[in-house]
């Protein structure tokens, strides 16, 4: 398979890129370094193929507006946009280097409290402002989830990928129909019981519950429902409590638990 694009190669007559960082159906990741400030950036643009996809296209520049819009610094920001020469959209993002959440769990397995609820506590700072702008973000899991080393060697999170982010302003893409209503967007695993029946029919309550999931899963090392099949995972989240915590971990403080039971209320 040919690369999308090649080290060296100089994208929008500015950005020098100097390698992939991924390649997904619809677009490509890459390290750049901006050449005459020489600052070193991630730039995301559409492969060809994707260009003729309204709805990949449409998600792209939705992508860009939300994130522009938060100003939290917990939330990847982005510092240009335009069009590279083959008319793909493309956007450029502060350079990050870390590890998501969900790398992180996977060598680590649980986690000791306080840091599960300070990673939570920085994810919805980002979220409660990007609710007030009326967005909604729709695919909240620990791989868009991403911790990053702060100057002084604290650690801080930043919450990635408002690709399929809704927003709640009438006018709005989502509000003239850009979502079906048929539609399944987000990963089953942290979806709420209303975003599986309906991702177009969504508010804040629907992030919420995907911040609830990941801290039962920072805190018990497993999301609270799991299942062989996929009919079966949505019938259990739709229907089923979530097991208690206190089986997998005894050291939880008095009122934890019940904070992850609230944001999963059905």
């Amino acid at each position: 398979m040919t690369a999308p694009v090649q080290e060296g190669e100089v994208l929008a007559g500015k950005y020098q890129v100097e390698r992939v960082l991924g390649v997904g159906g619809m677009g490509v990741v890459v390290a750049a370094k901006h050449l005459q400030l020489d600052q070193k950036v991630a730039l995301k643009f559409l492969l060809p193929e994707a260009l003729s996809n309204q709805d990949a296209v449409l998600r792209f520049e939705r992508e860009a507006r939300a994130a522009v819009k938060i100003q939290s610094e917990h939330v990847a920001r982005v510092v240009d946009v335009g069009k590279l020469e083959n008319g793909a959209p493309y956007m450029v993002m502060e350079y990050l280097t870390g590890n998501d959440l969900a790398e992180v769990m996977k060598v680590r397995g649980p986690m000791p409290f306080e840091e599960a609820v300070d990673w939570l506590l920085q994810a919805s700072e980002a979220m409660a402002e990007a609710h007030s702008h009326g967005i909604i973000h729709r695919d909240l899991k620990p791989k868009n989830l991403f911790v990053i080393r702060r100057p002084d060697g604290t650690s801080s999170l930043k919450v990635l990928d408002f690709g399929i982010s809704k927003s709640m302003a009438p006018g709005s893409g989502d509000a003239a129909g850009l979502t079906n209503t048929t539609a399944v967007m987000g990963s089953p695993l942290y979806m709420s019981p209303e975003q599986l029946r309906s991702s177009r029919d969504v508010d804040a309550r629907t992030d919420i519950w995907a911040l609830g999931v990941i801290l039962y899963e920072l805190l018990a090392a497993h999301p609270p429902f799991t299942a062989d099949t996929m009919p079966q995972l949505c019938m259990a989240i739709v229907s089923d409590p979530p097991p208690p915590l206190g089986v997998v971990r005894d050291d939880l403080p008095p009122g934890l638990e019940d904070v992850v039971l609230k944001a999963l209320e059905k």
